[in-house]
């Protein structure tokens, strides 16, 4: 007789959760950034789309460190600034997986 694993009980669904958990915490972190930059800094809508875009490069761990740093930084300047720094060493790290980005190596 074949046994059957509950595809909930299997390695692939466990990984697929993990996947969107950490992709819903890391949408939950740049939403709550852009809140607190829009009312820091009064953004245009223009910049603060920019912003979301470049907050989207980062790792979830950056998101985490950016929202304590951002209390301390002055201007939106320096915050563009952190960002762009963290997501250069995330392109930097990144190992690419799909053979479009192995061929531009």
């Amino acid at each position: 007789m074949l046994n059957l694993t509950p595809f909930e009980e299997t390695t692939s669904f466990k990984k697929a959760m993990q996947k969107i958990l950490q992709e819903d915490r890391q949408k939950d972190r740049i939403e709550l950034l852009i809140k607190q930059v829009r009312r820091k800094y009064r953004s245009a809508r223009s910049t603060l789309m920019k912003l979301d875009a470049n907050l989207r490069q980062l790792s979830l761990k950056d998101l985490e460190d950016l929202f304590v740093e951002i209390v301390d930084m002055v201007s939106l300047r320096e915050i563009n600034a952190w960002v762009n720094a963290r997501a250069k060493v995330n392109t930097q790290n990144h190992v690419p997986t799909n053979p479009s980005q192995l061929a531009n190596l």
